[in-house]
């Protein structure tokens, strides 16, 4: 018998027209790394409620069929009881976090379990190292970034040693190093005290390398099962619209070439293997000789002219957190620009300066010819429209439909083009079906889309979107990247706040590498991300291509190729030469 037994269940959401799983039939052993992957809204948060008795106990609807954990019916045992074996990270660490101090909320769930104090504040420090966040420990919670609360829901949930952790998106608010850390943490507890780990995560990418397992859902049902080179060249998987690791991709579209790698490799390490396999031992190839980046590349400089100029600003929060110290930007009216770093870099902080909401304790910052102190975020938010990290900040409406046209009545368009630009939205966010229900009851993607609808609804001539990819499945992902493509051609300024490295890659933006406070490297997105030495000091991890690349590099490879296809075509090109 599994730690996890899961028998013929189904549940519906009050009033939802249909069922949010369909007959699920599943056993988890104890000890297993299990990763659950499907497109937004398919059942797998649904999913993972029922394993710690939030449903049936706090979500009413329809259950049926059997959900057993460590033993326990989740039907017939109270949360409390199941909080010993089974912990859950929500995808929002807001909803978990409960105390003033970090210190206090990791250990608010173990005083409740009734754990003695010296055993206690030895759970506490482990949490706390484990993911990074001993320091912050006399932080207030309400001071912390979206990153760090994310650690803080992490670690009040380990502190607790349950046999098992359910994990909805834990890195989705974290800088890729930062997620790397957590996921090194739970393959300790998975390996090294036996910690059964269920995950549900997007960043297909980092996770699959630590998967004993992969579950597909689409539908509220199970449509794939098994190990992760079985799931990820599955017809199924594809067919589900669910994304590949960008290694996995790369050895498909070699395969097709007549390029058959063992595995296939789900790493960037184990595909160099195979790749240097087939290499001459022999002597390094001259490099490769790629075209060279045009004028606006090299030197720096943007056509258009400055639609935000940033002059040496500066802003400290209260008690005594600088997040900005004396940054200086200009962006160009039509440009498209990433701002990437680490966790508390001042991101965020920044970009709430470019409409208004935060107003320069140094510096100045100008909007289109406006400073932006002297006027309201009011007259502000018609030119900068600005969608936040965490949708919850920005969505009040009974309806989706509702929220996405508050905006443009106050904004004064007449009712006619209001009712146009409301189904605009909802059509390209593909988020019509949800038309008449609340945003509170969708999942954390599905109300990232609802926020972003609201916003690009108005048509603001600059797009500020904060970490737009959070939550978002991979076909969501390509119908975002088509439209911030559409907003270049079109003209409009978009910046984008994220930690998504292989989205950026794919966008081909200006990057804004941020750290401590400042920027640290500005400039085209193949120079960034094969700048290790910026990257490591912004925590960010480059993309999985240019990891292989860099290491095929003593090979004559060229270092900065960031896209598959080309990948494709140039290792194509040389291991061809090399069979002829």
């Amino acid at each position: 018998m599994g730690i996890v037994e899961i028998r013929g269940l189904w549940y519906s959401y009050p009033n939802a027209p249909a069922p949010a799983l369909r007959g699920l039939d599943l056993t988890v052993e104890a000890g297993e790394f299990v990763l659950l992957t499907g497109p937004s809204g398919c059942g797998k948060t649904t999913f993972c409620r029922c394993l710690n008795g939030l449903i049936p106990h706090f979500y009413n609807g329809e259950l049926k069929g059997e959900v057993e954990v460590a033993g326990l019916s989740t039907r017939d045992h109270p949360t409390t009881e199941l909080a010993r074996h089974v912990g859950l990270i929500f995808q929002n660490p807001d909803n978990q976090i409960f105390a003033l101090t970090v210190e206090k909320d990791v250990a608010f769930g173990l005083e409740n379990l009734g754990v003695e104090k010296e055993e206690m504040l030895k759970a506490v420090d482990w949490a706390m190292s484990a993911t990074g966040i001993s320091d912050l420990r006399d932080r207030a919670t309400h001071e912390l970034s979206g990153g760090q609360k994310q650690r803080l829901a992490i670690a009040s949930i380990l502190a607790m040693r349950p046999k098992v952790l359910v994990l909805d998106e834990p890195t989705s608010f974290l800088d890729p190093v930062g997620a790397e850390q957590i996921f090194e943490v739970l393959n300790a507890l998975n390996k090294e005290h036996g910690m059964t780990i269920i995950l549900i995560e997007h960043r297909l990418d980092l996770a699959v390398r630590y998967a004993d397992r992969v579950i597909v859902f689409a539908q509220g049902e199970i449509i794939d099962d098994g190990p992760p080179t079985e799931v990820f060249t599955a017809e199924e998987t594809r067919l589900a619209g669910v994304g590949v690791p960008k290694i996995v991709a790369l050895s498909n579209r070699l395969a097709r070439r007549g390029i058959t790698l063992e595995g296939p490799p789900l790493t960037a390490d184990r595909f160099v293997e195979e790749i240097e396999k087939q290499l001459p031992k022999a002597g390094t190839p001259t490099p490769e000789k790629r075209a060279p980046p045009g004028l606006a590349e090299l030197t720096g400089e943007h056509r258009g002219n400055p639609i935000i100029e940033v002059h040496d600003i500066s802003y400290t929060y209260p008690r005594g957190v600088e997040a900005l110290r004396g940054v200086s930007l200009t962006i160009h009216r039509g440009e498209f620009v990433a701002i990437m770093g680490e966790n508390g870099a001042g991101k965020t902080t920044l970009v709430k300066h470019f409409n208004g909401l935060l107003k320069p304790q140094k510096g100045r910052v100008v909007v289109d010819g406006v400073d932006v102190s002297q006027v309201s975020v009011a007259s502000l938010a018609r030119k900068v429209g600005l969608v936040f990290q965490n949708p919850d900040d920005q969505l009040f409406s009974e309806n989706v439909e509702e929220e996405i046209r508050f905006a443009l009545r106050n904004f004064g368009f007449e009712r006619e083009v209001i009712e146009k630009r409301v189904d605009w939205a909802l059509n390209l966010l593909d988020i019509g079906r949800y038309r008449r229900s609340s945003p509170f009851i969708l999942s954390g993607g599905e109300r990232k889309r609802v926020a972003l609808a609201s916003v690009l609804a108005w048509d603001p001539e600059v797009v500020v979107l904060d970490e737009p990819t959070i939550g978002q499945d991979y076909a969501q992902k390509e119908r975002l990247r088509h439209f911030l493509m559409q907003l270049r051609t079109q003209g409009k300024t978009t910046i984008i706040v994220t930690h998504d490295v292989e989205f950026v890659a794919e966008c081909g933006p200006r990057i804004i590498l941020m750290a401590d406070g400042g920027i640290i490297a500005d400039g085209p997105t193949e120079r960034i991300m094969t700048d290790m030495d910026a990257l490591k000091r912004a925590s960010v991890s480059p993309p999985e291509i240019t990891k292989v690349f860099s290491r095929l590099s003593r090979h004559g490879f060229p270092p900065d190729i960031i896209d598959v296809e080309e990948a494709a075509e140039v290792l194509h090109r040389r291991l061809r030469e090399v069979t002829a």
